[in-house]
């Protein structure tokens, strides 16, 4: 009998857990089942995780009878790359080009050497559409898959986590108008999940419960196990201020400890916000919903209440969810904030969700790809023995039926050789129009670069001390535009390339004097530097260029005026480059 279970499985790093989800009549899910399979010790350490993780998984698929199931996993952001942005509303084939086009000046290694996926938000009706993408290294999903199917489930690929909660979140607080921030604090990283309407924005930062327990074990200097075990039985958040410390000493040290943590937490989580509000045009949070296990921690609600200032609560998995009657009684609900992944996975393979990013691993593309080749294979077989059937036959009838279907055959193949050349005129047609549009392609990639480099321009800025004044793209050492003037300078009608920009600016009195300038030059070689060993486009060429043939400051010795002159040829990569015709 078919297994109609919705199975969802969550590999964290510090817990593995998986539950088993039917549909109800009315379009919405109910919990039947559900494990959890706790690790221990330090989750850096990738060895022992590891194969903790295998136990781990074949316990959870033991208790739940999972056996040959397939799921779609979801893993931590620990390992995934995640980026927003913002590209050009187009529509069809081009638009996945560029979406390519931005992962690979996005993500910081070979884009061969990942897995990687996107989802569009927000208006598809606006001028720019907003676009997250995430990348995993193809080698540490491999891994993950390994481990699903080394404990006999099937796997059809993985989610991940903040996508998967902000999926729950929408289900289960869309009734919430106002701006919600869920903070979902894992073992190794904290994911920020704003939610505003249709608007979605999430951030990953490198603190988690693990952090808490490393610095518990350094005070007091005991084993990672061990200060994890302290945490969890005597573990809380010290209120802080005119509140009495705990009688034990040790607790009451402890509950520092876990409060400085938080305290580190807490201002990301600003600087988040404030990123939110100033750079993607989004509100301040009104509510905040904590989710993980690391939020069980007593006090944790009145810590972040008191911080944040907003209205804080546990987040609550299985608000819109029908509990199976067994689940319920055993106390399920006390657990609802650590479920979201659960719920958000088991509510994309239900049906269509808000956000939607697969990683597909190679095993899971190897068997899509066979899948997908057995209907062709099969009709090929059908093929060939259909064809030795008719020629058995054809054997049979004689010569002369023979020679009646090769006048038949010959005729019919007049007529598909007519039809052919009319494919290829048709082909030959859409190739001149596909010609056509690659101007425009090219120009809206170029639109995308050219953004993304004003920006990076600035923002490698150190302080206020210097800014740009002009830029003036050059060609073989010689301005396109003559200054002042607002059309190409005139020249013999060939075809010339931009492959240098000249930028010019001012520097300002300051303890570095004109080294500020200097500084500026060497933070963007350093960066083309590190791009070219990466093995990824630089956005600026200068790996092997030298200040003295690209960078001229004017000294401020004189200290007679407010500002000096600097300038700076930038040259482009090739790919980068602009033809144009005088």
């Amino acid at each position: 009998m078919a297994d109609d279970r919705i199975i969802a499985l969550d590999i964290g790093s510090q817990q593995i857990s998986a539950a088993a989800f039917s549909k109800t009549s009315g379009g919405g899910l109910r919990l039947d089942q559900y494990h959890r399979s706790d690790l221990v010790g330090d989750p850096s350490d990738d060895a022992q995780r590891v194969a903790q993780s295998k136990m781990a998984l074949k316990e959870v698929v033991g208790n739940l009878k999972l056996n040959k199931s397939e799921t779609k996993y979801v893993i931590s952001s620990q390992p995934v790359l995640l980026k927003f942005a913002s590209l050009p509303a187009i529509d069809g084939e081009k638009l996945e080009e560029i979406v390519e086009f931005e992962a690979q000046q996005q993500v910081p290694y070979p884009i061969n050497e990942v897995v990687w996926g996107y989802q569009l938000v927000g208006d598809p009706d606006d001028f720019e559409v907003e676009v997250i993408l995430a990348a995993v290294k193809s080698d540490e999903l491999n891994e993950i898959d390994e481990l699903v199917h080394g404990a006999g489930m099937t796997s059809s690929g993985a989610e991940i986590s903040p996508v998967a909660h902000y999926n729950s979140l929408r289900f289960n607080y869309s009734d919430i108008e106002e701006p919600i921030l869920l903070i979902d604090i894992g073992a190794r990283t904290t994911d920020l999940v704003f939610m505003e309407g249709g608007k979605v924005f999430i951030r990953t930062i490198k603190l988690g419960g693990s952090e808490i327990t490393k610095a518990i074990a350094k005070e007091f200097g005991i084993d990672y196990a061990v200060a994890d075990q302290k945490k969890i039985a005597d573990g809380f958040v010290a209120l802080g201020g005119p509140y009495a410390d705990h009688e034990d000493p040790e607790i009451a040290g402890m509950s520092k400890i876990i409060r400085n943590s938080l305290t580190r937490m807490h201002s990301e989580i600003m600087r988040t916000i404030n990123f939110y509000r100033s750079q993607q045009g989004g509100s301040a949070p009104q509510l905040a919903l904590l989710s993980g296990a690391t939020t069980a921690l007593p006090f944790i609600r009145e810590f972040f209440a008191e911080k944040l200032n907003i209205p804080i609560d546990h987040f609550n998995a299985l608000r819109n969810v029908t509990v199976k009657s067994n689940l319920a009684e055993s106390g399920i609900g006390a657990n609802a904030h650590t479920l979201g992944g659960l719920v958000g996975s088991a509510l994309q393979q239900a049906g269509p969700v808000p956000a939607a990013i697969d990683l597909i691993p190679a095993s899971v593309k190897a068997d899509r790809d066979m899948n997908k080749r057995k209907p062709a294979l099969m009709m090929s077989i059908g093929s060939v023995t259909a064809l030795l059937l008719a020629l058995g036959f054809f054997n049979v009838r004689g010569a002369a039926l023979s020679d009646e279907k090769a006048d038949s055959i010959s005729r019919k193949a007049g007529e598909l050789t007519k039809a052919s050349k009319e494919i290829d005129n048709l082909r030959a047609e859409v190739a001149k129009i596909d010609q056509k549009q690659e101007p425009f392609v090219n120009a809206v990639r170029q639109r995308v670069y050219w953004i993304r480099a004003f920006n990076y321009l600035s923002n490698m800025m150190e302080s206020d001390t210097m800014w740009l004044t002009s830029l003036t793209p050059l060609s073989q050492d010689e301005p396109v535009i003559e200054e002042g003037v607002e059309e190409l300078v005139s020249g013999d009608g060939g075809t010339q390339i931009i492959d240098t920009v000249l930028i010019k600016g001012l520097w300002r009195e300051n303890p570095l004097s004109s080294r500020v300038v200097y500084n500026y030059f060497n933070k963007l070689k350093d960066d083309a530097v590190k791009a070219k060993e990466a093995g990824r486009p630089a956005r600026f060429d200068l790996a092997e260029r030298d200040v003295s043939e690209l960078l001229n400051v004017e000294a401020g010795t004189e200290d007679d005026r407010f500002a000096y002159r600097w300038e700076l040829k930038l040259p482009l990569p090739v790919e980068n480059q602009i033809k144009f015709t005088k």
